[in-house]
């Protein structure tokens, strides 16, 4: 698990050049994503490098001091600084770290980025997104009756390009104007490959841009590189330009994801303990939260608002299956068996903070918090009530019979893999 130590050092460069223009973009549109501390930690580091004469090593204690920052605060920040790929961080053996700053997105790009668009909307709500939005439109409409009559290049300088001036190659580094990427977990050689080999569209079919787009709707979605090649398939068209609608993609996904039938790796946590406690967060680490919640409601159908809640979890708040299972099982414990958006974005918050990664993380936590849940008898004006966590082992919500059934039906998706 990631930590910091105030004794931590670091060097900064710069990926990009960094203008007013992307200062504003970071704070009008990152910031409502990532929060004011992460924006003010990259505003700082970009300050800090900005005042070097020469590159200097930084400790973190004073760059503490001087954001008024907690330790447990600065990692959350940065981490979100790094989720939308604003900076990078490298550390050695001897915790010495180097923090590499990339400009933000330009206006375009980012409203261009579904995944950008949507957790904006989902932060400051459709009205406010489309007024931000408003902000950077421009009209490059000329009107009839008008005809361009600017100079060219060669009517001004005309080159001899014989000249051994235009011969000279420099062969260093210079700095551009390169923007954040987002890491996402996505091979685009696997995706063609599948469409490929089983669905007959050939490898280079499919262009880079459109390719980072589907890259961007598998992360949305959770989707592995075969589950996507498969949505991709049916709406594949080599006589439409472009040759596919990512309008009817985002439609096609969803209703996939409805039925459950995303693809994703079984990456069992490392707990050595074989008691029902450490095998119940193998299961959450290893389930996707949409079968753990039919599970739980004995294989039937999981209803669109649970799943919204599931995917509102996952997409902002970027946790791993596990954690998102963890919180499922505790607000269904507190809830009376119902799952409460705003309940499960309160103990998500704590979580975040909390930093947990894995199920056994979350449970842990969980068990020495307190979390406390607003009554929701409608006629009954009852106070908050504080939801006393026992600092015992949590009961497991599943039966042995149960546990015994999706061990089994884990081990068969094991062997299935392999077999592919």
């Amino acid at each position: 698990m990631e930590y910091v130590l105030q004794s931590d050092v670091y060097q900064i460069k710069l990926a990009s050049l960094i203008s007013n223009v992307d200062k504003d973009v970071m704070v009008e549109l990152y910031q409502p994503l990532v929060g004011a501390n992460a924006s003010i930690l990259y505003l700082t580091l970009l300050k800090q490098k900005r005042n070097e004469d020469v590159e200097n090593e930084y400790q973190l204690t004073h760059l503490l001091n001087i954001l008024q920052f907690t330790p447990a605060q600065y990692l959350s920040a940065r981490r979100m600084l790094e989720g939308v790929g604003l900076l990078r961080s490298y550390r050695n053996e001897a915790r010495q770290y180097i923090y590499v700053l990339y400009a933000p997105k330009n206006p375009k790009d980012f409203f261009d980025d579904v995944l950008f668009k949507g957790l904006l909307i989902q932060s400051i709500g459709e009205k406010e997104t489309k007024k931000l939005a408003s902000r950077y439109k421009v009209n490059l409409t000329i009107d009839q009756g008008y005809e361009e009559v600017s100079a060219s290049f060669v009517d001004i300088f005309h080159p001899n390009y014989d000249d051994a001036a235009f011969k000279k190659n420099f062969k260093d580094n210079f700095v551009g104007h390169d923007e954040g990427r987002i890491r996402i977990n996505f091979n685009d050689d696997l995706f063609s490959k599948y469409l490929s080999d089983t669905l007959g569209i050939p490898e280079l079919s499919v262009g880079k841009r459109d390719l980072k787009e589907i890259a961007r709707y598998s992360t949305l979605f959770g989707f592995s590189e075969k589950q996507m090649a498969s949505v991709v398939a049916g709406l594949y068209s080599v006589e439409t330009s472009p040759h596919i609608d990512f309008a009817k993609l985002a439609i096609k996904a969803e209703e996939e994801l409805r039925n459950n039938k995303p693809s994703v790796s079984l990456e069992m946590s490392v707990m050595k303990s074989d008691d029902p406690i450490s095998e119940k967060c193998r299961l959450m680490d290893s389930t996707v939260p949409a079968k753990y919640l039919k599970i739980l409601q004995n294989n039937t159908k999981v209803s669109n608002s649970d799943l919204q809640i599931v995917e509102s979890l996952s997409k902002n708040y970027g946790f791993s299956n596990g954690v998102i299972n963890a919180i499922i099982d505790y607000a269904l414990e507190k809830c009376e068996n119902t799952l409460n958006l705003n309940y499960c974005e309160k103990v998500a918050s704590s979580l975040a903070r909390g930093n947990a990664k894995t199920a056994i993380d979350a449970m842990n936590y969980l068990n020495r918090k307190t979390i406390r849940k607003k009554p929701e008898i409608a006629g009954e004006n009852k106070v908050k009530a504080e939801e006393k966590v026992s600092t015992k082992k949590p009961k497991s919500k599943i039966s042995d019979d149960e546990m015994n059934d999706l061990l089994r039906e884990l081990d068969t998706e094991k062997t299935r893999r392999k077999a592919r």
